[in-house]
């Protein structure tokens, strides 16, 4: 197989080497009035997953904010989802 290779470098740097739930809750409110504008289109099969998180409280545009704020790998979304399930499970408890 061929590799391919940009004619020029590239150098991009991370927005936050320290991603964490509460950065992400705070930005989440700050930026609000942008999200309600946002267009995301995604096939069945994305629609059905994301939909698994309505069984922990989460709504789909929590977990889609989630991942495309932050570029996020596999691991990293999966432990701050984690962290939100367990952060929301927290807050319906206490009301």
């Amino acid at each position: 197989m061929k590799r391919y290779k940009l004619p020029f470098k590239i150098s991009l740097e991370r927005k936050y080497n320290d991603i964490t739930i509460d950065r992400y809750l705070d930005e989440r409110e700050e930026y609000k009035e942008e999200r309600k504008n946002r267009t995301i289109l995604m096939d069945n099969d994305l629609h059905i997953e994301i939909g698994k998180f309505k069984t922990f409280d989460l709504s789909q545009d929590e977990v889609i904010d989630l991942a495309l704020r932050y570029a996020l790998g596999k691991q990293e979304f999966r432990k701050l989802s984690a962290q939100l399930i367990e952060l929301k499970s927290e807050q319906n408890k206490t009301q």
